[in-house]
């Protein structure tokens, strides 16, 4: 990931960043357990192929390293798209792991990348400070050197401009002392670098070899292996730097920066640019096409995860390996970096069946000697993923171990893929036997909201929805709560959450619109009648104003119109339908009211069958089609004449202006919508709504 000027974007991106970005993959339904093509940004908290791999490669590490997490919890108040994401995404996990948020326009970059552009503020504050701390310069000296460091400027900045020569710096001191000429020389070369002249570079830094400043003589040291390594990259990648495939012509400037760097990490193992030397020696080899030995080294840094690094280096990691090793081909010599490769090749793609045979998997055996439970999972996985196999994952997963998990991630994946499995086979009763059972197991937010996703999408498919809003059984997840409600629930179930007092101001705000808005438009005008709270629906707006304007309470409170049709409120439309449901003026009412408030696609919309919420709502009656209330309106001959006049107006709209229907219902050709607009005009010439009508669609 390093830059040697403007990238394209995908270049600089991990593997499934890039896959991403460039649209890549089916990112399929996000509200299930069930990731079996790559989710993008929705992430699980287990191992699952859907996942980006930065996130499977990070719950592994965590294993590794014994380490424990504390992701935030979901907010209790509910977003502004239901269905915007899933339980947690990347940057989710990098904050829970305790690396700063990215900047929008930034690339995460490992320790010790290798572009010369990502050093110069770092090392300008690092100069400056050895300056003021070095007693052999005189004021005037240091004055000097510090404000040629800070005029220095790399040729890849944006501004172009170059810095005056660094041994200027010392023009206007008669007599500068040989300290300052080191410091003075040490300038020079770093001009030099950030300029691209990496000999001249070279020439500087060797000549402070035997500094008797402590900082020049070691930062001089790291410098050379950089100026050899970026020496060595020149014309690697062509344009760009960044792609998967560089090629290094300066094999013998590769080779040196190798050495460089080994003896500077030899000399100084605590040294300042330790982490960035051994970093780099990871870039000597990825641009020396070494695959074993890079692989050997992120195998290193995983077994050495708990005791050498923080949780925070862990996303830069993960990073650097998905970009640097993941998406090449190549044996794996870490169990849990072949984990990785492995689940890739279990995700599902347009192409059909992913290509990951059993005698593939089987014959990696060897390579998970000691980690027999990692292989029994993706065995189990395998099976479930690639097979569709349910059953075979169920015999490979054996028995479940009592008491608490062994591991937090590995163990609590192979529980869930358990509980996948009991779902996927029919078998609801044993999978809430399985999902209560894991849930007191599941000490994080993220894990925690995972099982209850599957308990609720069990007991949905039993038919025992209710379960999830009962207090015994009561789901804790509002988000989970809410797409049910919204997708699933029943007029008992919506009245409750409305009136719960452990409801949250935005579920209470959904579960009444959802109620009001299905009771209005399935016919059940009395029980709307019941339940309309104007005050209600307006303290609802102002307490749950986290939702989208799709559930915006006021819209309920709709006063009516004057044209170009006179309506009444919306209670009064309701309650003259409540008196003759076939009412022409009523329906045409109501159907204003879903037009104006842009309310027509609010139940074509449905979660996927596998999905939470995907099973058949259980509200009674018919959703409320404006295109077929029209249709019945202009056919039966009770149709007061204004009234029919008025549907065909809006029959032929329906598919204004690019001959889509946005009324719902059957669509209809274009010869029938000309049939409309001809009728409107021949019969009903006089009513404002045909002089109105200029087209047809």
């Amino acid at each position: 990931m390093s830059r040697l000027g403007a990238l394209p974007a995908l270049l600089l991106l991990p593997l499934d960043a890039a896959k991403a970005c460039a649209g890549g993959g089916d990112t399929g339904p996000i509200w299930t357990l069930d990731h079996k093509a790559y989710a993008s940004d929705s992430g699980l908290p287990f191992l699952s192929p859907g996942n980006d791999s930065r996130i499977n490669l990070q719950l592994l590490m965590l294993d590794a390293a014994s380490r424990r997490i504390a992701p935030q919890a979901p907010a209790a108040d509910l977003g502004p798209d239901l269905n915007a994401s899933g339980l947690f995404d990347l940057s989710d996990l990098d904050t829970a792991c305790g690396r700063p948020p990215r900047r929008p326009d930034s690339v995460p970059a490992a320790d010790g990348e290798g572009s010369r552009c990502l050093s110069l503020e770092a090392g300008k504050r690092a100069f400056v400070e050895a300056a003021r701390e070095e007693r052999g310069l005189s004021d005037g000296e240091r004055a000097a050197l510090i404000e040629a460091r800070n005029g220095l400027t790399s040729s890849c900045d944006e501004k172009g401009a170059k810095s005056s020569p660094a041994e200027d710096a010392l023009a206007k001191i008669a007599k500068p002392s040989e300290t300052a000429r080191e410091f003075a020389a040490y300038l020079a070369g770093a001009k030099a670098f950030y300029d691209g002249a990496f000999d001249a570079a070279l020439t500087q830094f060797a000549s402070l070899a035997k500094s008797r400043n402590a900082w020049l003589n070691e930062t001089a040291r790291y410098m050379s292996g950089r100026a050899l390594l970026n020496k060595a990259q020149i014309g690697a990648f062509a344009e760009f730097d960044g792609t998967a495939e560089p090629k290094v012509s300066d094999k013998a400037s590769l080779d040196a920066a190798e050495n460089a760097f080994k003896a500077y990490i030899s000399d100084y193992p605590k040294g300042r640019y330790a982490a960035s030397a051994q970093g780099l020696l990871r870039r000597v080899s990825w641009l020396a096409r070494d695959k074993a030995k890079l692989g050997a080294e992120y195998a290193a840094l995983i077994s050495q995860a708990g005791a050498a690094r923080s949780a925070s280096a862990l996303p830069d990691l993960a990073d650097e390996i998905d970009l640097k090793f993941l998406g090449e081909k190549g044996e794996s010599p870490d169990p849990n970096l072949l984990a990785v490769r492995d689940l890739m090749r279990m995700r599902a793609s347009g192409k059909g069946k992913p290509d990951f045979p059993d005698q593939e998997l089987e014959a990696q055996a060897k390579d998970f000697t000691g980690r027999a439970a990692l292989f029994d999972y993706l065995k189990a996985a395998r099976a479930y993923y690639v097979d569709g196999d349910s059953q075979q994952a169920l015999k490979l997963l054996g028995e479940p171990a009592p008491g608490p998990l062994s591991s937090p991630y590995l163990a609590f994946s192979r529980e869930t893929l358990r509980g996948q499995a009991l779902m996927a086979s029919g078998q609801y009763e044993r999978a809430v036997e399985q999902w209560r059972r894991l849930l007191p197991l599941a000490d994080d937010p993220w894990r925690k909201e995972a099982v209850e996703l599957g308990l609720a999408m069990s007991w949905e498919r039993l038919g025992t929805v209710n379960k999830v809003f009962l207090p015994g059984t009561r789901i804790a997840s509002p988000r989970i709560r809410a797409l049910l409600l919204r997708y699933v629930a029943g007029p008992i179930l919506l009245r409750m959450a409305v009136e719960n007092p452990e409801t949250t101001p935005a579920e209470r705000r959904l579960a009444r619109v959802v109620l009001l808005f299905k009771e209005a438009t399935h016919g059940q005008y009395g029980n709307f009648l019941q339940d309309y709270n104007a005050e209600g629906l307006s303290r609802d707006e102002v307490e749950g104003r986290s939702l989208a304007d799709a559930y915006k309470s006021t819209t309920l409170l709709w006063p009516g119109t004057k044209t170009p049709y006179p309506c009444p409120d919306l209670r009064d439309v309701v309650k003259e339908l409540s008196a003759n449901a076939n009412s022409s003026h009523g329906l045409l009412c109501l159907g204003e009211f879903i037009r104006v408030a842009d309310l027509d696609g609010f139940e074509s919309v449905h979660p996927p069958a596998e999905e939470l919420g995907g099973t058949k709502p259980i509200f009674p009656g018919e959703p409320f089609s404006r295109g077929e209330v029209y249709k019945k309106l202009v056919s039966e001959a009770s149709t007061p004449e204004r009234d029919k006049a008025y549907a065909l107006f809006r029959l032929v709209n329906c598919y204004a202006p690019a001959g889509n229907n946005t009324c719902g219902g059957t669509d209809v050709d274009l010869a029938q919508r000309k049939a409309w607009h001809d009728e409107l005009k021949s019969r009903y010439g006089a009513t404002p709504w045909a002089k109105s009508l200029k087209f047809y669609w």
